[in-house]
């Protein structure tokens, strides 16, 4: 759901803190680093190279959303408690990315993670990203939600409001998560 006001920023955090948790777990769950990096085929992605995926796509949109904040701060707003209003097709947008995936996208090439990123790293990064971005839905509290705007780093002529931009980022997030829960559940996957 997008956040309309500042009191569901309080479910995005907790969607943070779950998205972390289960990567964790799922990570854990993994006999090694092998069962980590275990692709069915050169086409698709291992559980790590899914998980370095996000921390690409994160640490680019945290970056845009930190810059947004800051100068939305700096500036004194615009500044509301909610209910913020978002533009239509942000809600069509964000279900397309929640999972199951419909419709299976093509990969930006500057978005495809480096196939020899390590479990820990990706592991490590996606814990950093995803503290970074519980600290910038706290530093958003009483921003409005749908006025304070900002650009898409990889495509510059799509803008998302605030609350947008986290929602789309946590979605992508399960959808990623989805996927890895489907590749481990294929015929040969090493989980045990």
């Amino acid at each position: 759901m997008i956040p309309r006001s500042a009191g569901d920023l309080d479910a995005l955090l907790r969607e943070v803190v779950r998205q972390r948790d289960e990567v964790t777990d799922l990570f854990a769950s993994l006999p090694d680093d092998a069962a980590c990096m275990w692709r069915p085929d050169e086409a698709r992605w291992s559980a790590t190279g899914h998980i370095a995926h996000l921390g690409i796509i994160n640490e680019a949109y945290l970056g845009a959303i930190a810059s947004v904040v800051e100068g939305a701060r700096a500036a004194g707003g615009p500044m509301s408690d909610g209910p913020s209003r978002h533009p239509r097709i942000a809600s069509w947008f964000v279900k397309t990315m929640e999972p199951p995936p419909k419709k299976r996208m093509k990969t930006f090439s500057r978005m495809v993670p480096d196939p020899g990123t390590t479990p820990e790293a990706a592991l490590a990064d996606f814990g950093r990203l995803q503290g970074r971005m519980a600290e910038l839905i706290e530093a958003s509290r009483g921003l409005d939600l749908g006025r304070v705007r900002f650009g898409s780093p990889f495509l510059s002529v799509l803008r998302f409001s605030l609350g947008t931009g986290f929602e789309m980022l946590l979605a992508h997030d399960r959808r990623h998560i989805w996927l890895v829960h489907e590749l481990l559940a294929l015929p040969g996957a090493p989980t045990s």
